[in-house]
């Protein structure tokens, strides 16, 4: 940086981008809005952008989300549109149509405040664009103390108290920062991702067990087909590429164009982010670590089987887990001291060859073949429900029972079965008896607050966050492993992707820890 007598008249390095966009160019931008503000309004509307591409999903409950609108703080704001002109700012380009904004929500810190949406103009995603370098040093040189502040934030920079750092997490970005994504026929990984896509939708329109409201809902979603296509074309294009950004920026320490979800833990149930979380698996087969192909390991059906071992330990006489212990004493308050006949003992014993069996297992009349719970539950409807019935449509079903609120689950059916059937059915009657009574107790004190207004508690999620827990101690311990063993990984929620040639050597390892917590418990390795 060179810097003379007059603040104005600062020169700072050029090493942060927007987006030019072909719909609306820097030179409109300029023409419009004039040289002072056109690099500041053209940072702020790739801000939107990256985010719009990052969490674009139709199918989120969140109105906001499912049409196209994202959250940007009242900081992010200010530090791109000025503290003075923010205002003018965004209604001269709502009321152009570039933009357009919501006030919704309160702020965690301040009710008062409600919380800012931005969406853009559709046009943004389909034009061309093309990266460029900002021009205004003014603006730069808030970008680098921003992402000198990120990379702090992150354990990247100097003086930082290691004894508060996540060493997880910052293995994770040293991982990332190995790996790299090219693909080179990605026209044809599109293609294949959108037949996938299709089949998803078409299978679970024929699940026996969801609403006609939500059936039609699935069938709207490609009622359109051909333009269907086209729009997750473009979105799909969008996030390989905004994927590619992502990684350049985090090798070269541009951490500020970064998304605030990568390299942290989740407040609800310490799951862990980092970049390629949320990426695709048709995206991910292409990752490679240390410039070598990856396989990746998964825990076999990991939800099913954490509950198998939740329950087993909710009937030891001593546990060592903290969380269960409480949600224990907890449980017998509700009950007055006894939870013999709420334990889950009958869903253990019920299910014991199935989660404790190593190998295949047949119906009563050997026509039918499976390995795991999901097609036990399929192959108990009979054989006609085995065959046109997938195993994805059952667990979802025990997902939608075990995850969800009473009344949220009160109209799932199966020809004459009500959802108490079903869950008898799932769970046997001392194992629904359980779920129904942790969907009473309060675990809000379990939930890691970082101050403000906590969000409401739903104690219908009890058994995810349980679950989640469960299952990110049970990776930590792995993560903490393969860390000594100095070997990169990235993990994804429960899989783990590591270098092809160390894949059968990690999968003996692991498998062989988890055998000691619980023989149900082990770790597959994918097959592309």
């Amino acid at each position: 940086m060179v810097m003379n007598k007059y603040y104005n008249k600062v020169r700072y390095s050029k090493k942060f981008e927007m987006y030019d966009f072909e719909f609306f160019d820097v030179e409109k931008i300029d023409f419009f809005y004039g040289e002072k503000k056109k690099y500041r309004i053209g940072k702020f509307i790739s801000l939107i952008y990256k985010k719009c591409i990052r969490s674009r999903n139709k199918d989120d409950r969140s109105y906001l989300n499912r049409n196209g609108f994202v959250y940007v703080s009242k900081r992010e704001i200010e530090d791109l549109l000025g503290i003075r002109d923010n205002l003018k700012l965004i209604r001269s380009l709502s009321k152009s149509g570039l933009i357009k904004f919501r006030r919704e929500g309160r702020s965690k810190y301040d009710y008062n405040k409600k919380l800012w949406f931005f969406k853009l103009d559709d046009r943004f995603y389909s034009c061309k664009k093309s990266r460029i370098k900002i021009e205004d040093d003014l603006l730069n040189r808030r970008l680098d103390k921003l992402n000198v502040f990120k990379k702090k934030k992150l354990g990247l920079g100097e003086n930082i108290e290691v004894d508060k750092l996540d060493k997880f997490v910052l293995y994770e970005l040293y991982s990332c920062k190995n790996s790299n994504l090219n693909i080179q026929n990605l026209d044809e990984v599109i293609e294949n991702r959108i037949e996938n896509k299709l089949n998803e939708i078409r299978d679970r329109v024929s699940w026996i067990w969801i609403s006609n409201k939500k059936r039609n809902k699935e069938l709207s979603k490609i009622s359109e087909l051909e333009n269907w296509k086209d729009e997750y074309r473009i979105e799909l294009r969008n996030k390989y590429e905004i994927i590619i950004e992502d990684l350049d920026n985090l090798k070269n320490g541009n951490y500020i164009e970064l998304s605030e979800s990568y390299f942290k833990r989740d407040n609800y149930g310490k799951r862990l982010y980092n970049l390629y979380s949320r990426v695709i698996r048709e995206y991910r087969d292409y990752v490679k670590i240390d410039n070598e192909d990856v396989v990746e390991l998964d825990i076999k059906s990991c939800m099913i089987s954490l509950l198998y071992v939740f329950i087993k330990e909710l009937n030891k006489e001593s546990v060592n887990s903290n969380l269960i212990v409480d949600v224990k004493d907890k449980l017998l308050k509700l009950n007055n001291g006894s939870i013999e006949n709420r334990n889950g003992s009958d869903f253990i014993d019920k299910y014991k060859i199935v989660f404790d069996g190593n190998g295949v297992f047949w119906s009563d009349k050997n026509e039918i073949e499976f390995d795991d719970y999901y097609d036990f539950i399929r192959v108990s409807y009979g054989i006609e429900m085995y065959r046109s019935m997938s195993r994805r449509c059952f667990k979802d079903l025990l997902w939608s029972v075990l995850f969800s609120g009473k009344i949220k689950s009160k109209g799932i059916k199966i020809g004459k079965e009500n959802i108490d059937k079903i869950e008898l059915r799932l769970l046997g009657n001392s194992g629904k008896n359980l779920i129904n009574d942790i969907k009473r107790i309060d675990l809000r004190d379990w939930i890691k607050d970082k101050g403000g207004r906590r969000k409401k508690y739903d104690s219908g999620k009890n058994v995810s966050l349980i679950l989640m827990m469960m299952e990110n101690n049970l990776m930590d311990m792995i993560r903490d492993k393969l860390i000594n063993e100095d070997i990169k990984f990235i993990s994804v929620f429960d899989s783990l992707m590591i270098k092809k040639s160390e894949g059968k050597k990690v999968l003996k390892m692991v498998n062989k820890m988890l055998s000691v917590i619980d023989n149900s418990l082990k770790f597959r390795m994918k097959l592309s």
